[in-house]
């Protein structure tokens, strides 16, 4: 969806060094072992014969991907640029529903009414000491016809204020708090002035917001070459990285989307457009390539920008703020509800409970990469799973494989349906497994819930790696992070799988309807996000040109909902969510620095982790002991599954995190100040780090209750 695609790389190595899901750092949690997943029979959550009906039905799933339908099916959703909302995008539904429909899914369009802005008028003009016109479009690449094309839209932020704003420039690096911080400790005041800040380090709505708090009366954010451009490697048609001209579009919307579910024409109530109008930025902000942003960043004068905030362009960047350097910022933006098509594709189950895969369709422009090497996917798997059905395989869950749309602005078709079903959802949901640009590289990533890992784990074990004969993703995954991790520490023992943030469809699963839930892909160089040239022939020829990492991703997507669906004990690893959550409160509380007088709550809430961990072995062994007996006590084993399906919930905040009621879940959430980076044990952290330690303390004890809550809805289980 948005920067938090580049977050994923650096904030787990940020989490491990602040200790977050280091197993070594426990106190009174046990380690998880880290040893190879099960192969063959030993699936999670099976029996020896169930497990070997799933090997079957597997082994006959990984035989039927065909990358040559994958490529067509790429070419086709990324024919036009389809913002949401718009003709092209509702005919990429149209699309979907009649894929799924000829693999024999039961398939349902589900529109909604959603308050998306347009650009009309989209200048930016340098004033003084040069007068020129920046450019808001991207020049044409040799040899790629996509980016010819003049129908995509202009580059903008979505949900900025229209305004017309004249003024000075002030250089404000990453615009992160620091930055401010820094500019005010040298005397230099944004109030008034434009500020220009680059991508990176945050989400682009916190750049904005940070704005807005500091006085500014406009932002404009630029990609510097040294993060995406020339410095990363070669730029498109050369390599995979940005162009001078590549923009990057985006949102800024800050916080989830601030709408109910509307049908098309259902007009929104007072207490939604009070929401719209507290909520919406008020800042007018808008993107620059670094074509754009270079006339204004060399004409810069005043003191010179510190060492960390030079970028890649080949002079020395200067801080600005006096009146030499003027910008002028023209912006006419159309907000108006718009119709919207979520697509439900679903393979009946022979029982109540559920299983959800997701990824969204829409893109600011052709979207190969985001998020459409994750949409071939999810057709692909559909096309399979039809298939596998009409030969007799029937999973135990239904499956639902969801198409959202308008992920882009606010990840409102994902957002609406959640809030649409959440009482369902809750009540027979199992896990959502959701990718967004799903195939873009070698490497697999995973970020997930604790419960899930085992589980991903033991599924790359079963997918051959198709660069490397002989070896699984599994093998080539961990090798990945061993080479990684050569260079800052000793090698993992097994491939590291973070902890969820922000920045896509997997939010509201997560964070309000409390699902086990998990975010993967096929990963590598990637430099044109949100630009023109996410193009079907910049994926063709920087990505994966063969579709080698598309069928990976197809295989490992489809066999987690496969055994998700089809395991009579659903394979969800409660210890190791127990012992995690334990050494997450080992860790934040060996780097938290209180005053000696402030006592904070650490050990009675290590104690309530540490009574979960206890639970959680003694319902494990009851539960395989259920599943042994399945047959003779089918009761039984439903009451293990409801418990299982329902563990995220115990961890929901009724009146959400502080200051993000929508935000509900105490062990996993975005980071306040960047948007997307994720932070473990959230509300904790947030009060500790704003040294507000009487509500740390509160959060500690919200804390406490969830465990406790935990604890005792495993032991009720018999």
């Amino acid at each position: 969806m948005k920067f938090g695609k580049w977050d994923r790389w650096w904030a787990p190595v940020m989490a491990a060094l602040l200790g977050l899901g280091v197993s070594g750092l426990a106190i009174a949690a046990r380690t998880a072992p880290a040893t190879a997943p099960p192969q063959g029979g030993g699936l999670i959550g099976f029996t020896p014969q169930s497990a070997a009906t799933e090997l079957q039905w597997e082994a006959r799933f990984k035989q039927l991907p065909n990358r040559a339908r994958m490529r067509a099916t790429l070419r086709r959703l990324t024919a036009q640029p389809h913002v949401a909302g718009t003709p092209a995008d509702h005919a990429t539904a149209n699309y979907f529903a009649g894929v799924f429909r000829r693999a024999g899914l039961q398939t349902q369009v589900v529109r909604y009414s959603a308050l998306l802005p347009y650009p009309l008028e989209v200048r930016i003009r340098l004033v003084t000491p040069t007068p020129r016109v920046l450019p808001n479009y991207e020049q044409p690449v040799p040899g790629d016809r996509y980016s010819e094309m003049k129908n995509a839209v202009v580059g903008f932020n979505a949900y900025s204020p229209s305004g017309d704003v004249t003024a000075p420039v002030v250089y404000a690096n990453y615009g992160l708090e620091k930055d401010y911080a820094y500019l005010k400790a040298h005397g230099i005041s944004v109030r008034g002035k434009i500020v220009l800040v680059r991508y990176g380090r945050s989400y682009r709505g916190i750049k904005s917001e940070l704005a807005q708090q500091h006085g500014a009366a406009g932002c404009l954010i630029y990609s510097d070459p040294n993060d995406d451009g020339y410095h990363a490697g070669n730029v498109y048609p050369n390599g995979p990285y940005r162009p001078a001209t590549g923009i990057q579009r985006g949102s800024i919307l800050n916080g989830n989307y601030l709408g109910a579910p509307l049908a098309p024409g259902q007009p929104p109530d007072a207490a939604e457009r009070a929401a719209w109008k507290a909520g919406l930025p008020r800042t007018p902000t808008a993107p620059l390539s670094s074509a754009g942003a270079e006339p204004i960043l060399r004409a810069l004068t005043g003191p010179a920008a510190p060492r960390g905030w030079q970028g890649g362009l080949p002079f020395t960047y200067h801080i600005g703020g006096d009146p030499q350097v003027v910008v002028h910022m023209h912006l006419r933006m159309q907000y108006r509800y718009r119709t919207i098509w979520d697509v439900i594709g679903t393979i009946p189950g022979t029982g109540p409970q559920e299983v959800l895969l997701g990824n969204h369709r829409d893109a600011w422009t052709f979207g190969a990469v985001d998020p459409n090497s994750g949409t071939m996917v999810q057709l692909e798997i559909a096309r399979i799973l039809g298939r596998l059905y009409h030969q007799g395989w029937r999973p135990r869950r239904t499956i639902r494989l969801c198409s959202w749309d308008a992920e882009e602005f606010a990840l409102i078709g994902s957002t609406d349906y959640s809030s649409q079903h959440l009482r369902s959802l809750q009540a027979d949901a199992v896990a959502y497994i959701n990718s967004d640009e799903g195939d873009y590289g070698p490497n697999f990533r995973a970020d997930a819930v604790a419960s899930l890992r085992p589980l991903i784990r033991s599924v790359t074990a079963a997918v051959p790696d198709l660069l490397h004969p002989g070896m699984t993703i599994y093998q080539a995954w961990l090798q990945h992070a061993r080479q990684r991790a050569g260079l800052t520490g000793p090698p993992p023992a097994a491939p590291p799988i973070g902890p969820l943030g922000g920045g896509s469809d997997f939010e509201p699963f997560l964070n309000h309807v409390g699902l086990a839930t998990a975010d993967v892909a096929m990963t590598g160089k990637y430099g044109v996000y949100h630009s023109l040239y996410d193009d079907f022939h910049y994926f063709v020829s920087e990505e994966d040109p063969h579709f080698y990492y598309g069928q990976e991703q197809t295989d490992i997507k489809g066999l987690i909902a496969m055994r998700l669906a089809d395991a009579p004990l659903a394979p969800l690893a409660i210890p190791a969510y127990a012992v995690a959550i334990a050494n997450a409160i080992t860790a934040r509380r060996a780097a938290t620095k209180a005053p000696p007088a402030q006592k904070l709550a650490w050990q009675p809430t290590l104690a309530a982790a540490v009574q979960l961990e206890t639970a959680a072995d003694h319902f494990t062994r009851r539960s395989a002991q259920a599943l042994a007996q399945g047959r003779a006590d089918p009761r039984r084993l439903a009451r293990f599954n409801q418990a299982l399906a329902h563990f995220d919930q115990n961890f929901l905040l009724p009146q959400g995190l502080p200051g993000r009621p929508y935000y509900q879940h105490l062990i996993y959430a975005p980071e306040i100040t960047r948007g997307y980076a994720p932070v473990v044990l959230p509300g904790a952290t947030q009060r500790l780090a704003e040294k507000r330690w009487t509500d740390a303390d509160v959060q500690l004890r919200d804390l406490r209750q969830a465990l406790r809550r935990a604890a005792n809805a495993l032991n009720a289980v018999r």
